[in-house]
C-alpha cells in the first residue's frame, strides 16, 4: 500500500506566521522585501560622521540604536550632544534631553543652536535610576501601544547626559541614614533600565545618545573604563572614548587665560558594528566651537592628489613636456580649485573643502572606515603572497610568535 504523501509546508508560510505574530506583540520582523533604509544624525564634524557609520554625508548616529561617548570631566562629551541636538532638529526630530548634572538651563541651550520651543526640545531633570527607569519604559511602552495601533509617530531622540551621575534609591537611604556601605544596587539597576528599553528603541526607531564619565583600571597597563557596570557597554551598538589634550592656536591671552585655545579631542571607537574602529582627532575651540572640516586634511595626501586636488606640495613646471606638475612636500598645501597654497591654520574652511571635494573625499574616507566584504576577503586572501609561502609548511612546524609579527 503506497505510503500518504506528505505536504510540504515552505519556510514562506513560516514568515506569515512570525510576522502575523510581530503585528500583535511589536516583535520587530524584517527580510529583503522590507528593509528599511538606515537614517542618521549628523554630529556637526563630518569625520566624526565617519567614525560612527563611515559616511561623512549619511553618517552619524543611528536613529534606532544605544549610543555612548565616554570620557573624563572637560573632554566635550555634552557640547557633542548638544551639536547632534542641533544637527537633528535640522533633519526633523524633537528632543527629550535629560540632565542628571544639573548643569544646564534652556536659555543656554539656545545659545548653541537648539530650537527651546516645547515642541521641539523638552528638559528633563532627574538623577534616580529607578525613577528614570519607569519614566523611559512607561514612555516607551505607550508609544509602542499606539505604533502597533497604526499611529505615525513624530521622530524625537532621547539624551542621557549623563549616565555616570546616575544614584540609586539605596544610595542616597544610605546617605540619609548615615551608612557609608557600598552600593551595589547602582550597575544593576543601570544595565536593567539599558536592558529594558534597548528593544523598544529600535522598534520605535528613537535614538538614545547617553554620556558617561570614566575612570582608569588597575591593569598594569591602566584603560579608560566606563563607570556604572557593563550595561551600557552591552547596549550600545557604538561606543566613543574620549581624551583631551590642550589647544594652543597662538591666541591666547597668556595674562587671563589658561594657557589654551580650547581642548584638542581624541575619538577613538571602543565598540562600533557600523564603522571599522578607528580614531580621530578635532578640536572644540572655546570661542569658536567646533570646526566641521577638522582632520579632513588627513586624507588629503599626494596619493589622492589628482582626485581630491589637496596635498602638502607645489606645483612645478616639467622641464621635459612643460606641463605643469605636482610634486609632493613642504609645509604648505597646495589647493587645485584656488590655485594656490596655504598654511594649516588657513586650511579648514568651506573656501577649501567645497561641496566638489568633499564629494571626492567621501569614497576615500568611507573605504577607510568600512570593514572588509566577505568577496573583498576573499580577493586580498588569494592575492597576499604570504599565503602562498605558507601553504605547504605543517602548523605544528611554525613558531605561534611569527604569525602576529
Amino acid at each position: 500500500m503506497a505510503g500518504k504523501k506528505k505536504s510540504k509546508f515552505e519556510f514562506s508560510k513560516i514568515g506569515k506566521i512570525v510576522s502575523g505574530i510581530s503585528d500583535k506583540t511589536g516583535i520587530q520582523v524584517e527580510d529583503s522585501k522590507n528593509m528599511e533604509k538606515k537614517e542618521f544624525i549628523g554630529t556637526g564634524i563630518y569625520v566624526l560622521n565617519a567614525l560612527f557609520s563611515k559616511s561623512i554625508f549619511n553618517g552619524g548616529i543611528q536613529s534606532n540604536r544605544i549610543t555612548a561617548i565616554a570620557g573624563p570631566s572637560g573632554v566635550g562629551k555634552s557640547f557633542l550632544c548638544y551639536n547632534i541636538c542641533r544637527e537633528a532638529q535640522k533633519d526633523g526630530y524633537s528632543v527629550i534631553y535629560i540632565d542628571t548634572e544639573f548643569s544646564i538651563e534652556m536659555s543656554d541651550m539656545a545659545n548653541y543652536g537648539i530650537d527651546t520651543d516645547p515642541d521641539k526640545l523638552q528638559l528633563v531633570r532627574t538623577n534616580a535610576v529607578e525613577d528614570l527607569k519607569i519614566m523611559l519604559t512607561q514612555l516607551l511602552s505607550e508609544l509602542k501601544e499606539k505604533k502597533l495601533k497604526g499611529a505615525d509617530l513624530d521622530k524625537f531622540m532621547i539624551v542621557l547626559d549623563s549616565a555616570g551621575q546616575l544614584a540609586s534609591r539605596k544610595e542616597v537611604e544610605d546617605a540619609k541614614a548615615g551608612k557609608e556601605k557600598a552600593d551595589m544596587t547602582r550597575a544593576k539597576a543601570m544595565k536593567s533600565l539599558f536592558r529594558i528599553i534597548n528593544a523598544d528603541l529600535g522598534f520605535l526607531k528613537v535614538p538614545l545618545l547617553v554620556t558617561n564619565h570614566t575612570y582608569m583600571s588597575m591593569d598594569l597597563f591602566p584603560k579608560p573604563i566606563m563607570s556604572g557596570g557593563t550595561g551600557l557597554m552591552y547596549s550600545a551598538s557604538t561606543i566613543l572614548m574620549l581624551s583631551k589634550a590642550k589647544l594652543k592656536t597662538g591666541d591666547e591671552d597668556k595674562d587671563l587665560s589658561l594657557g589654551q585655545s580650547g581642548v584638542l579631542v581624541t575619538a577613538k571607537s571602543q565598540k562600533n558594528r557600523l564603522a571599522k574602529p578607528s580614531k580621530i582627532k578635532f578640536a572644540i575651540d572655546f570661542t569658536k566651537g567646533c570646526n566641521p572640516y577638522d582632520y579632513l586634511e588627513h586624507f588629503c595626501t599626494p596619493e589622492n592628489f589628482d582626485k581630491v586636488g589637496i596635498a602638502k606640495g607645489k606645483m612645478e613646471v616639467d622641464k621635459e613636456t612643460g606641463e605643469m606638475i605636482f610634486k609632493p612636500g613642504g609645509t604648505r598645501w597646495y589647493i587645485r580649485h584656488l590655485e594656490k597654497s596655504v598654511f594649516g591654520k588657513n586650511l579648514n574652511n568651506e573656501k577649501v573643502f567645497t561641496q566638489e571635494v568633499l564629494e571626492a573625499l567621501e569614497p576615500i574616507i568611507s573605504d577607510y572606515f568600512s570593514y572588509k566584504s566577505v568577496q573583498e576577503m576573499e580577493e586580498m586572501e588569494n592575492e597576499d603572497e604570504l599565503g602562498e609561502e605558507y601553504s605547504d609548511v605543517d602548523i605544528d612546524d611554525v613558531d605561534g610568535t611569527d604569525l602576529f609579527d
